[in-house]
């Protein structure tokens, strides 16, 4: 068996492992992670958290703070100035399965260890950022141009997660040429 398995090239190697990478996520999560709302439930506040935050943030002084509040939906949570709700995030919208495929290409890529747990842990900090960005954007979105909300959800700010992850694996792919440029200016 093992003859077999070192017979194959390695880009099917890479292939059947991703595979049966996804295969034992979705059935883990499936059945027990998502019933558990674990992790879930706390990824989804920590955006809420974070979104909240830079609402806050941009928000004129005059305004009542915005807050978060668990739903009886899952892991999601409200955010709400007041008694008006102005923006739900979903456990669908947490990031998790994004920053999967972020960190499962790196992972299953050739290197060295150290320098794929910062690129993982780096990248998923990028991540958890970019999304409560996004989730800020999406409220500013739905209060000033309601029509466009589906699209932006959907389709912009998705894209614009993508971008972020394909970047990161774009730098962990040319780190080398990085590191050689670094050195010939240096």
């Amino acid at each position: 068996m093992k003859q077999k398995w070192l017979a194959l090239s390695p880009a099917k190697q890479f292939i059947i492992v991703t595979l049966i990478a996804v295969a034992s996520w979705k059935v883990l999560y499936i059945f027990l992670l998502q019933p558990s709302l674990i992790p879930d439930k706390y990824l989804t506040h920590f955006i809420g958290d974070g979104t909240a935050y830079i609402i806050n943030l941009v928000s004129p002084s005059g305004l009542q703070k915005v807050r978060i509040y668990p739903t009886h939906i899952g892991g999601d949570v409200l955010i709400a100035r007041g008694s008006h709700g102005i923006i739900t995030i979903g456990d669908k919208c947490n990031g998790l399965e994004l920053m999967l495929i972020y960190a499962g290409l790196i992972i299953f890529l050739p290197g060295k260890k150290l320098i794929k747990l910062f690129y993982c842990l780096g990248g998923i900090a990028i991540l958890l950022i970019v999304n409560m960005f996004r989730c800020a954007g999406l409220q500013w979105i739905y209060k000033y141009y309601p029509d466009m909300f589906e699209t932006t959800h959907h389709y912009l700010f998705t894209l614009v997660m993508y971008v972020f992850i394909f970047a990161g694996w774009s730098s962990y792919i040319n780190k080398e040429n990085i590191k050689e440029r670094l050195n010939a200016e240096g």
